[in-house]
């Protein structure tokens, strides 16, 4: 069985068989692959006796810089050991019931889903649309009561994003009709924080998860945030662990936050290659999508041929992310997180080779 997420190249190539190269790029990864701010880099020997401590339960530092970034009160925002583990949480206000999922998505979502024993009711898109999905068979979802909707706004895999208006228009039906909104917004400050539905924290129909590891290169600490009701906030807490967050996290937290230069710095960089990416794929005459995070998707001429061309980048050290286990994309796409320029030559050499 292959991996269920990127990152890790070397248990994918065991698990296949192949020889590993020396050299390896792994663009099966989507954190930003200039590495951490300098903030975290210049203070991390000081850090080191926090190790030794115990951190702040409740993260106090962390979360009043959190709520000053998006407007809200301090008692509106959570901490989790990545948005991961506050998937796995939240989704315990939903046992028993419905929750929908718009394909292709992050796989952990039907995880969570399942392991709180709700239903994961499946909703699809798909190139023809955009992989855009249906506003309403959205609507429609959400009519009915006691319902919740995971959306990943950049999509994780595609990098589509869905416009505010379409949101803030879903997002007014579940009120009415008493659902929540999941909206996973993991990549939105690679696209634009202007794109965030932050501004509608507050409402008891939405639930805003957020990821501090892919913006500044911080996957291995593991660190993320709730933004919803202060109701709500309350009843999450009282399920997670206490010191949840290492204090390591909430140190480099507390100072990528600070740094805008850098956030401004990662966005325009990342913008500026996937451009050049996704023009270079269409040039060759791969399928792309139109992608506003730190990643692209992209499909072969011959869609049949996506696991070859998978295995030929393999051999060379190149590491793309499969699709096997993304409904509607059934291994016939490809993922590539977005590197530094080099890199991407690289990998935009091997795929013209490949194609002549």
């Amino acid at each position: 069985m292959l991996p269920s997420h990127g990152a890790n190249p070397q248990i994918l190539y065991e698990q296949l068989g192949i020889s590993m190269p020396e050299q390896v790029i792994d663009f099966s990864e989507n954190s930003y692959a200039g590495g951490p701010p300098d903030r975290v880099k210049e203070n991390w020997l000081s850090w080191l006796q926090a190790a030794s401590h115990y951190p702040d339960p409740n993260g106090s530092r962390l979360k009043k810089l959190i709520a000053e970034k998006h407007h809200v009160r301090e008692k509106q925002v959570l901490l989790g050991n990545g948005a991961a583990e506050l998937m796995m949480t939240v989704l315990r206000l939903f046992r028993d019931r419905e929750v929908g999922v718009i394909h292709p998505a992050f796989s952990e979502y039907e995880r969570v889903i399942q392991a709180n024993g709700a239903e994961a009711i499946p909703i699809y898109t798909n190139h023809v649309n955009g992989w855009l999905p249906d506003s309403a068979a959205i609507h429609t979802f959400l009519s009915k009561p006691d319902r919740a909707l995971f959306i990943c706004n950049p999509n994780n895999p595609t990098g589509v994003r869905i416009p505010k208006h379409q949101l803030l228009d879903w997002l007014g039906t579940a009120e009415k009709y008493k659902n929540t909104i999941l909206l996973d917004e993991a990549f939105i400050d690679m696209a634009g924080d202007e794109y965030s539905l932050d501004d509608q924290t507050g409402s008891p129909a939405l639930i805003i998860f957020r990821s501090m590891t892919k913006m500044y290169s911080l996957a291995g600490l593991r660190l993320g945030y709730l933004l919803a009701d202060e109701s709500i906030i309350r009843r999450v807490k009282d399920w997670l662990p206490h010191w949840n967050v290492n204090a390591i996290a909430l140190l480099a937290g507390e100072e990528v936050l600070k740094d805008e230069e850098y956030t401004r710095m990662v966005r325009k960089e990342t913008s500026a290659e996937r451009t050049r990416i996704q023009q270079a794929l269409i040039g060759m005459g791969f399928r792309i999508t139109q992608s506003e995070a730190n990643y692209v998707l992209f499909q072969p001429p011959d869609p049949v041929q996506t696991e070859e061309l998978w295995r030929s980048l393999l051999e060379k050290g190149l590491v793309l992310r499969h699709t096997w286990n993304y409904q509607q994309l059934e291994g016939r796409w490809l993922r590539s997180g977005i590197k530094a320029a080099e890199q991407n030559t690289k990998l935009l050499e091997a795929l013209a080779t490949w194609v002549q």
